[in-house]
Formats: structure tokens, sequence, C-alpha cells
């Protein structure tokens, strides 16, 4: 058993850690940048695909990235580029498990695709300057589990709505980062919290959701236990072009065991 590492990547936009043995680092680094090549040059034939913030059809042929960013926005109601950073940690961590992997995660941004053998903390951390964090602790999983986050007030993430963090769980990355920017674009006031799931409950692949606005909660679905941790900013993956790490809203993976 190889070394157990943390790599951190920066490729123009993207900033992933990617957490994983350290044999399997070069494969998700590889599809990071197949996955970034597929979407840039579709958007160079079509800028309408990084721009429109409804369902887009892909055309016939298209690349199975782009296939799929357009599927999980189609079910949520928003545009492609909606799951673009999902997407990535997606097809990265996908890259790994085909080579072996099954312990690891890619966090893209603080958009999450995770195998579990072991058990781990997210933390969904909303409140710039506050030492404490929301934690959910996973347990090992049977597959690849999609944690993504989207927020009206922190980052620099497109919102419509007004939530301190809006997380959605679901069998891919691609699909619950789109789920995460629908259900935050619902977010505008307390009562609007009671009703933001509704639009999505059906769909079978959406396992659990989240919202945190002004010290008031909205749950859905089949959550992993929540506990109240320390924040970490040392282990929030963000760009280094970000103007300062204090606004590190969104969610971050940590393992409670570090193999090697």
């Amino acid at each position: 058993m190889s070394e157990f590492v943390l790599a951190k990547l920066e490729i123009e936009e993207t900033a992933a850690t990617i957490a994983a043995e350290r044999q399997y680092v070069d494969f998700a680094v590889n599809a990071i940048k197949d996955a970034r090549s597929h979407i840039e040059r579709h958007i160079r034939r079509d800028d309408f695909f990084m721009t429109t913030m409804e369902p887009y059809d892909p055309p016939p042929g298209s690349p199975k990235v782009l296939q799929r960013m357009c599927e999980a926005a189609s079910a949520a109601g928003v545009g492609p580029m909606a799951t673009v950073a999902g997407g990535i940690a997606q097809e990265a961590l996908e890259a790994m498990i085909a080579q072996g992997c099954t312990h690891g995660w890619v966090d893209n941004g603080g958009d999450i695709a995770l195998v579990l053998e072991d058990s781990a903390t997210v933390e969904v951390f909303s409140s710039p300057g506050s030492k404490n964090a929301v934690g959910l602790e996973l347990e090992p999983t049977s597959g690849i589990v999609g944690i993504c986050t989207s927020s009206g007030r922190l980052g620099h993430s497109i919102s419509f709505g007004d939530a301190d963090a809006a997380v959605a769980i679901a069998t891919d990355a691609y699909l619950a980062d789109a789920l995460a920017t629908a259900i935050g674009n619902r977010i505008s006031d307390k009562s609007s919290m009671n009703t933001c799931f509704d639009d999505f409950k059906h769909l079978r692949e959406f396992k659990g959701g989240l919202v945190l606005r002004d010290g008031d909660v909205a749950m859905y679905g089949k959550l992993p236990r929540m506990v109240d941790i320390e924040h970490n900013p040392d282990r929030i993956t963000a760009h280094s072009k970000m103007s300062s790490q204090r606004y590190l809203g969104g969610v971050q993976a940590r393992s409670e065991e570090v193999r090697t």
C-alpha cells in the first residue's frame, strides 16, 4: 500500500485537492485535464453553453463529459455549467477507481466526489470568521457519492438565492452540483426553506439535502449524522487567486484516519 496523500492542483479556474494513495493521483490529474479540454473546446464552438442558465441539449456525438453535464443540468432545471465543478471531480475520481482506488476523493473547490473504505467527516462551513462548523460524519460507501454546495452569500459561483450554504448529496457529483445550485436558487427567506427540496424529491439519485441560512436549518432525505466541529481552513480547497481565504464557504472532506 502506497502513501495516502492530499495533492493540490490548479489548472486555470480549477482548484482541486486529490486525496488518494499516491499511485492514483496522476490518473486523476489527467482526467481533469481531459475533461477541461472537452468543455473548453465546446465553449469555443458555442459560447451559449457557458452562459445559459437553462438546460441545454448537447450536439449528437458530444463527449461523455458534456452529455453527463447536460443530463444532470436537465434533471435539476439549471444550465450545464452549474455541474462543471462536480462533474470534473467525478471524472477524476472515476479515473482513479478504474485503476484500483477504493478510498479517496476529489474536492474541486468544495464540490466533492468520494468513495470511502473508512469513515470521514465533511465540513460544511458557512460563517467566515467562525471557529466552528457543521460536520457530516460519513460511513464507508458502497460506491461513489457526490457532495456539493452552493451559496448565495459566499464564494464566486453564481446563485440566485440567499442561502449561507445549500448542500446536495447524490449518487454522483454531476447531479449533486446541479441540485445544490437549484436548491440554493430557491432560498429567499425562512419560509422558502420549507419547500426548497420539493421539486427534486422524485429523483432517486438525490439522497439528501441540507440548507443553512441565518441559523435556520432545512434537511431532506437520508443525511449523515451532523456534528459540531472546529473549522479547519487548511483543508478548504480554494483557488490561489481568491482575494481572501476568509470567504471559504462550502464543503471540505477530511479523513478521520489518514492511512499510509
